[in-house]
C-alpha cells in the first residue's frame, strides 16, 4: 500500500528525477487504468521460501497499470505470485533453476497430463515413498515426469523449502502438514497452464534475461535475500550460490534497466548494505512476517521496494 513512508533516496540529483519523470510522463499519455489484471488473478501451485504469496496484495500497488508498459520480465520468478496475481499478456518469465522452468513448460503444455501424475504420488505418497523419489535423477525421467517430480517434493519438502547441495541435488528432508501434501488441484493448474501458455519461459541467467529488455517494458526483480542473521550465505535455490558481489551487480542491472528507459521494481531486505545500492531510488519498506529457521519459528522482517518511478505518479498516471 503506497502511503506513508514512501520515500526518494536521498542523493536523487534533481536533475535525475526531472529526467526520470519526464519518461513516465510521456509514457502516461496513453490512457491509463487502475486495472493492473489483463487475465484472473489466480494463485501460484508451487510453495518458495521467500515467496510473495502472502505480500502480493501489497506488491501490487506498486506495479504500474498494465497498459503503461508493453512486456512483463520476471527474471527471478520462483513461485511466481506477482505474475499469476496480474496476469500480463506478455510476459518472459526466467530462472536459473532449470527444474523449476521445465515444470512451468510441461504444466503449460500440459497441465491434465502432470494432474494425473501427481495423482500417483498422492496415493502412495508416505516418508519412504518421499526418500525413493527424491533419490531419483531427474534428467533419467521424462520432461513430464520431472515436472510432476518437481511439484510432489515441492509439496512434501520440510517448510515448503526448495534447497539443493553443491552439486545440484535436492537435499530437503520429508515434512508436509499433517493433512499430507497440497498437491494443486487439476483446475488450478489448468489456470496457470492459461497464463503461463502466454509466457516466453526461459531457463537463463537473470543479467542475459534484462539485456533484451526495450524502453517500456517493465521488469520485476526479486533476488535471493542476504540472510538475516548476517552470514555469508544466501538462500540455496541452485548450486551457485548468491552472494554480496551479486548482489551488487543486481543494482548494476537495474540501473542498467533504467537508463533504457524501462519501468522498474526490486523486492529486497531492508539492510543498510541494500539501500546503499539503490540510493537515489524510491524505496518503501514493508513489515513482512516469515517463516525462518530449521524449527519453522515465524519472525516479523523488514523489506524494501525499491523502483525507478514515483508509484503514485505512475499508478494514478500523474502529468
Amino acid at each position: 500500500m503506497i502511503g506513508e513512508g514512501f520515500e526518494k533516496g536521498e542523493d536523487l540529483s534533481r536533475g535525475r528525477y526531472v529526467q526520470s519523470i519526464a519518461h513516465i510522463s510521456k509514457s502516461m499519455k496513453r490512457n491509463l487504468s487502475m486495472n493492473n489484471h489483463d487475465y484472473p488473478a489466480v494463485k501460484p501451485f508451487l510453495r518458495w521460501a521467500g515467496g510473495k504469496s502472502k505480500l502480493v496484495k501489497t506488491l501490487v500497488d506498486f506495479v504500474p497499470p498494465s497498459n503503461s508498459y508493453d512486456r512483463y520480465f520476471e527474471p527471478f520468478v520462483g513461485a511466481g505470485a506477482l505474475f499469476f496475481h496480474i496476469g500480463p499478456s506478455k510476459a518472459v518469465l526466467s530462472d536459473l533453476n532449470t527444474d523449476l522452468i521445465n515444470c512451468y513448460q510441461q504444466v503449460a503444455k500440459h497441465p491434465e497430463e502432470v494432474w494425473n501424475l501427481l495423482q500417483v504420488h498422492r496415493e502412495f505418497n508416505n516418508k519412504e515413498y518421499y526418500y525413493h523419489i527424491r533419490s531419483q535423477k531427474p534428467e533419467e525421467l521424462k520432461p513430464i515426469e520431472q515436472a510432476a517430480r518437481f511439484i510432489y517434493l515441492n509439496k512434501a519438502a520440510f517448510n515448503g523449502i526448495y534447497r539443493v547441495n553443491r552439486q545440484g541435488v535436492f537435499n530437503v528432508p520429508y515434512g508436509p502438514s499433517f493433512k499430507g501434501p497440497a498437491l494443486p488441484k487439476k483446475s488450478l493448474l489448468e489456470a496457470v497452464s492459461d497464463l503461463l501458455g502466454r509466457a516466453n519461459l526461459l531457463a537463463a541467467d537473470y543479467q542475459e534475461v534484462c539485456e533484451s529488455a526495450k524502453r517500456d517494458d517493465f521488469i520485476y526483480l526479486d533476488p535471493p535475500y542476504p540472510p538475516t542473521n548476517g552470514t555469508a550465505c544466501f538462500t540455496h535455490y541452485t548450486a551457485d550460490r548468491f552472494n554480496w558481489d551479486d548482489q551488487r551487480e543486481v543494482s548494476k542491472v537495474f540501473r542498467n534497466l533504467d537508463r533504457k528507459g524501462c519501468l522498474v521494481m526490486m523486492s529486497n531486505s531492508d539492510r543498510k548494505e541494500i539501500r546503499s545500492m539503490f540510493q537515489g531510488y524510491y524505496m518503501q519498506r514493508l513489515n513482512v512476517t516469515r517463516w525462518l529457521g530449521s524449527n519453522g519459528d515465524r519472525f516479523k522482517v523488514h523489506e524494501i521496494v525499491v523502483t525507478n518511478y514515483n508509484p503514485r505518479e505512475v499508478r494514478n498516471g500523474d502529468q
